[in-house]
């Protein structure tokens, strides 16, 4: 076998993971969006575990800051998910 077939089994697997994140985290979150970076959308995953999603209220707590009006923001992060995420990931990433 050549290296464009090791290359693009490789993809495939890398996608594969990343569909099964993606997956997962909307399960966690209770959210499904369909079109969105599912990059980014775990990426906004990780960040927001890290800030409130540790011990036994996490994942209730991530699912309420998504689905909560943010007044710096100005909106609500669930309903802005597909348009707005790159704010979404720079307000999280602020607390860093």
């Amino acid at each position: 076998m050549d290296v464009e077939h090791y290359l693009d089994k490789g993809r495939q697997e890398n996608e594969d993971i990343l569909d099964k994140s993606a997956f997962k985290v909307s399960q966690i979150l209770r959210i499904f969006v369909e079109g969105i970076d599912k990059t980014k959308f775990v990426y906004m995953y990780i960040l927001l575990y890290n800030q409130m999603g540790q011990g036994p209220d996490g994942d209730e707590n991530m699912r309420h800051w998504l689905n909560t009006y943010n007044t710096h923001l100005e909106f609500c992060p669930a309903d802005e998910l597909l348009n707005k995420m790159p704010e979404i990931i720079g307000y999280l990433e602020s607390f860093l």
